[in-house]
């Protein structure tokens, strides 16, 4: 018998994937405005505020251990569909190809363009020149394992690679703990696990391999939406407490080191672990929360399919932005409102035009149905709702 059994929709994970993504945008953008330092020194206080953007990838990786254990949660034995080099294939059709795509796309643009070829004493210095060493390490997806490689060509896409390592420690480390010991210690193992890593190999800090304890909050959010028992309903405003102080913190003493850097970022990804779990216990409840409310806002959950292109193509293009407008002498704060409100939608546009010619070919079968159903919204035709749970 087919299991007719009907799963939850978590939309509020797409929803959140695109606040994550547009944050991170809107950072990208003020740390390009003009020359290095320019906003820091100008506008203090909106460089502070924008610099919460920063944390858009902790939420990242959180969401990314939760979507990855959810159908896990729901077996015995925290097992795999199809077994572990399955589960490496999907995550590699997912992942890689739109990676590689902007890799290439990013390394004619440098050739072709000689503005993106020199220093201007901007964001862009450290992403050229290209070398041999930077190239092949994005090729084998290891140049988050040295600073002279690791924002070469595309700053964010370090964490495309740190991400890469931490779905091998999944099923080769992570589910062995939880089926030996018991998931919470798995958790402790974890979030030991990235400090010392970077403790013992300074030059793998760059990787900023704490995120392995991140994802392990996010596999354990997982396991109490699917499993949990008790109520929860404080939890989300728990979630929101936690959040800000990380953001207070941000804003007031911007975190100063490593130490500080990763409990400021393993704060917000408690945070994460903790909103999550609200939300998928009122989806699995049926019951509507704030949450959900916001982040399961159906624009929100467009962009959150596209999510994953705004990620991997906004930043060299607003680099190409910020040294064209150079030459105009704007004073910083026109310079940024021009990059933030003007430069920022179109290179957004682009994201959206790179998902459909690119990712859109290697995305979920959830992810599909949900754009499917965006686009029949657009054109009046809409194909009858599937009840899913969030897939990957």
């Amino acid at each position: 018998m087919p299991d007719t059994t009907r799963r939850p929709k978590f939309e509020f994970a797409d929803g959140l994937r695109a606040v994550a993504a547009l944050s991170v945008a809107v950072f990208h953008a003020t740390a390009f405005t003009g020359h290095t330092g320019d906003v820091d020194e100008s506008l203090p206080a909106l460089a502070r505020i924008v610099e919460i953007g920063d944390y858009a990838v902790p939420v990242f990786i959180v969401l990314s251990g939760y979507v990855l254990m959810l159908p896990v949660a729901r077996t015995e034995g925290y097992a795999l569909r199809g077994g572990v080099w399955k589960y490496i294939g999907r995550r590699a059709r997912r992942i890689l190809p739109p990676y590689y795509a902007s890799l290439a796309l990013f390394l004619v643009l440098i050739a072709l363009i000689p503005v993106l070829q020199n220093p201007h004493d901007t964001a862009w210095d450290n992403k050229i020149p290209v070398t041999a060493g930077g190239l092949v390490s994005h090729l084998l997806l290891v140049h988050n394992w040295s600073p002279g490689w690791i924002y070469q060509i595309n700053g964010p896409a370090w964490s495309v690679a740190t991400e890469w390592h931490i779905y091998f420690l999944m099923p080769l480390v992570l589910l062995p703990l939880c089926r030996l010991l018991n998931p919470w210690l798995m958790l402790v193992v974890a979030l030991a696990m990235g400090p010392a890593i970077t403790s013992l190999f300074p030059s793998a800090g760059s990787g900023n391999y704490w995120f392995i304890g991140l994802f392990a909050l996010g596999m354990i959010a997982a396991l109490l939406t699917v499993r949990g028992t008790r109520d929860v309903r404080w939890l989300g405003w728990a979630a929101a407490g936690v959040f800000a102080v990380a953001v207070l913190w941000t804003i007031l003493d911007a975190p100063d080191g490593r130490l500080a850097e990763i409990a400021s970022e393993t704060l917000v990804g408690a945070a994460v672990a903790m909103g999550l779990v609200a939300m998928g216990r009122a989806a699995t409840a049926e019951k509507r929360s704030v949450g959900r409310r916001v982040f399961e806002w159906r624009p929100l959950v467009n962009v959150g399919l596209w999510s994953y292109s705004i990620y991997l193509i906004h930043s060299p293009l607003l680099g190409l932005a910020n040294l064209m407008l150079l030459p105009l002498g704007l004073p910083t704060l026109a310079h940024w409102l021009v990059m933030v409100f003007l430069v920022l939608p179109v290179v957004l546009a682009v994201c959206r035009v790179f998902f459909l010619l690119v990712e859109r070919r290697f995305t979920t079968s959830h992810q599909q149905r949900e754009f499917t159903r965006d686009s029949g919204r657009t054109t009046g035709r809409t194909g009858p709702e599937r009840p899913h749970a969030l897939e990957t």
